[in-house]
């Protein structure tokens, strides 16, 4: 089952069914829209009309990536929906294409990151000042955290839902790229082992990215927070 946070992103959803329909016509998608302004929750609600594997979570307000992530799953295991969850952005930064590898490399690994530094994987249309700080904040992370990961902001993840049970959602309360560290930290903590393949991630073409000072800061804080806790304990 997919996991797909949602704000303003109406132009994106038509392309974004529609790519993820021709890699796995059968998936479940759970979309989780924070009352988007442009109407992206009806564009949805159009597409549940002829796809019953289509899923909407409505918020009252805009709740963050991080909380929506954790509401959908939640659900998804109080209600046992799905064996395993598939964490991608609604901007098609993530290739849909590759749905059908992570979810066959979830047979073997309890934790899949479709990761942009390890060989054969990048980024589209960043700027050197963007890719610098996107190469250096990755080992930053994974320097502090110590978690053996790559790519330790990967937004594109994989989860088998028995791994999910051995941590505490509750528990995780960072939101933009601190809550991918917070989760993969917070596994590998509880001795679970990682899976990366490449990808291209690219540069969303339509929309406005929800990045900001705020979600760069707690980026910042993060690590040493679990520099703080791997010191302890």
């Amino acid at each position: 089952m997919l996991i797909i946070p949602t704000y303003n992103e109406k132009k994106n959803i038509a392309s974004l069914v529609t790519r993820i329909r021709t890699a796995v016509p059968e998936e479940p998608i759970f979309f989780v829209d924070d009352n988007s302004p442009d109407g992206t929750s009806d564009e949805i609600r159009r597409f549940q009309q002829h796809d019953r594997n289509i899923h909407l979570m409505t918020r009252p307000g805009k709740g963050g990536y991080g909380s929506a992530c954790r509401d959908a799953m939640r659900e998804i295991l109080q209600e046992n929906l799905a064996e395993y969850v598939i964490q991608s952005d609604a901007d098609l930064s993530h290739p849909p294409e590759l749905l059908p590898r992570m979810i066959e490399m979830l047979k073997t690994y309890s934790v899949v990151i479709g990761s942009r530094y390890v060989s054969g994987g990048g980024a589209e249309n960043w700027s050197l000042p963007r890719r610098f700080l996107s190469f250096g904040a990755n080992i930053y992370a994974r320097l502090l955290t110590g978690v053996p990961v790559r790519d330790m902001t990967a937004g594109f993840v994989g989860y088998r839902t028995d791994v999910l049970r051995t941590i505490s959602l509750d528990g995780i309360q960072s939101e933009g790229y601190a809550f991918l560290m917070e989760m993969k930290f917070n596994l590998h903590q509880h001795g679970t082992q990682f899976a990366e393949f490449p990808i291209i991630f690219f540069e969303r073409e339509s929309g406005k990215s929800k990045f900001s000072r705020k979600i760069l800061l707690e980026g910042v804080r993060f690590p040493l927070k679990a520099l703080g806790r791997r010191i302890i304990t």
